[in-house]
């Protein structure tokens, strides 16, 4: 065990028990709820190097995470903070990791009594259902069912003005109304923005002799974490009226691979048609250049993304996307003749050193294809894996070592994923779906692809005790939100 894990494992052991759930809540927005059913604390933490939110050299989420939980003594334990500090360090917005919209939850939630808590159950039955309000332990547990019918949001918080309406808790009322004050604040400051990268280097400071709220916690009244604005510094520039290129790469006929010695299994990937549809309509209306290259062999795969990684085409866009429908294998995607290509050959070619105009600019990548050997096919269902004797060592380093970074994969590295003749990928078509509602209700690009793992997670293979789960590789260091 390295000693970064061994570090976790210690905060974890020295938690209260009932510290585990709240903890879950206030990492709601970096990993989904489903995946952390039955974990202890030591998984969660674990579950957050996964998704490239702390390790070694960047512990500000777990310090802030204890800093909230009230564990000022195991902040001072092991990474020598005082509380004081944090509340210095939080003052500076950009220095933010957990959202002020799930902060203002979490203190609600720290507000209400067990008595109170009855009434709210009793209220939202017309909402949540009867079986799961009879399963709810917290006020915690009644915003995350809240938040999967999309009632309260970010951008949404007037049910719970209705609460309050009928709890009649000053402290609840003055909770929601600081945050909407402060959201209305950061709104306005968007709108009045020409450049929203100038305000890359603003900060956002407390009037002078403003009051906050009441704190439950027992921490000092000034504690900025829950109130501090929303702020446009931590979300990507979106400013262009075309905000880049969407290139797509299908490939559909095999029939070449299939002439190759061991390549026989390679089928043409029916339903593919239904991809490149999907995603010509969904990102065109997010404002994308969308360009559909079909049919291409390893070579010309390369030769594709030789042409699209030119500084040139980016100088004006504010994100580049890629998405490739292919056959595949761990780490690596294929040609129509057999060809493997590196996963990793097609990121790294977007790196500052190869597309300076794309440096600080997202740079998204959606693979549709299995990373591992195929399952049993089914009548309804193919899968995009081929057995094949390719043997070389693949990388598993799919993405550059450097930000604004995201690569979408269908599946996990060894998987399947399953595609629909009929209708298109499971994952092509869940990812275009939720980006649609996303686009509606400005959530991020992190939160659509949680819910695309959490619609994959709850699919099934018939006769098969099998389903698919996405994989995001990020490295983006803001909000990405298509607007």
């Amino acid at each position: 065990m390295d000693p970064f894990t061994r570090k976790l494992f210690e905060i974890s052991t020295q938690l209260d028990s009932g510290n585990c759930s709240e903890l879950i809540f206030l990492c709601k927005d970096f990993i989904s709820q489903q995946s952390c059913i039955g974990k202890k604390d030591t998984d969660i933490f674990i579950l957050l190097q996964q998704m490239c939110c702390i390790d070694e050299n960047d512990t500000r989420l777990i310090e802030e995470l204890l800093f909230y939980l009230g564990r000022n003594d195991l902040l001072l334990q092991h990474f020598q903070l005082t509380a004081s500090a944090m509340i210095e360090r939080l003052k500076n917005p950009a220095m933010e990791q957990i959202s002020p919209y799930r902060c203002l939850l979490y203190k609600l939630g720290n507000v209400i009594t067990n008595s109170k808590l009855g009434e709210i159950k009793r209220n939202c039955t017309q909402i949540i259902p009867k079986a799961r309000v009879e399963k709810v332990k917290s006020l915690l547990d009644v915003f995350i069912e809240l938040e999967k019918k999309y009632v309260i949001s970010e951008d949404n918080v007037d049910y719970l003005e209705q609460m309050s309406h009928y709890l009649k808790d000053e402290e609840f009322d003055a909770l929601i109304s600081e945050y909407q004050i402060r959201k209305a604040a950061a709104d306005s400051d968007l709108i009045s923005t020409d450049d929203v990268r100038k305000s890359s280097t603003h900060k956002t400071e407390k009037t002078k002799g403003e009051k906050l709220p009441p704190n439950p916690q027992g921490q000092p009244d000034n504690f900025p974490g829950c109130h501090s604005p929303l702020h446009v510094n931590m979300v990507y520039s979106m400013e262009n009226k075309i905000h880049g290129i969407c290139l797509v790469i299908s490939n559909l006929n095999f029939s070449k691979a299939r002439r190759n010695h061991g390549q026989q299994r390679f089928n043409d990937r029916k339903g593919t048609e239904k991809d490149e549809e999907s995603l010509h309509i969904i990102f065109s209306k997010l404002g994308f250049k969308v360009h559909i290259k079909k049919n291409l062999e390893g070579e010309e795969i390369l030769q594709t993304i030789n042409l699209f990684k030119e500084p040139s085409k980016h100088e004006n866009s504010d994100c580049f996307i890629c998405c490739v429908l292919s056959h595949g294998d761990r780490g690596i995607i294929y040609g129509t003749d057999g060809k493997s290509v590196l996963i990793r050959n097609l990121t790294f070619s977007f790196c500052s050193s190869q597309c300076s105009t794309l440096i600080g600019k997202p740079k998204l990548f959606f693979i549709q294809a299995c990373q591992g050997k195929e399952h049993q096919q089914l009548v309804s269902l193919q899968t995009d894996a081929c057995k094949t004797s390719d043997g070389s060592n693949i990388s598993e380093d799919l993405i550059p070592g450097e930000p604004d970074f995201l690569l979408g994969m269908a599946t996990t590295l060894h998987c399947v994923s399953y595609r629909d003749p009929n209708h298109g990928s499971w994952y092509i078509q869940s990812l275009c779906k939720h980006l649609d509602e996303s686009y509606k209700s400005q959530e991020d690009i992190i939160s659509t692809l949680t819910k695309v793992n959490h619609e994959l997670s709850q699919k099934r293979v018939d006769t098969l005790s099998a389903t698919q789960m996405p994989q995001p590789w990020t490295t983006l260091t803001r909000k990405l939100v298509f607007n």
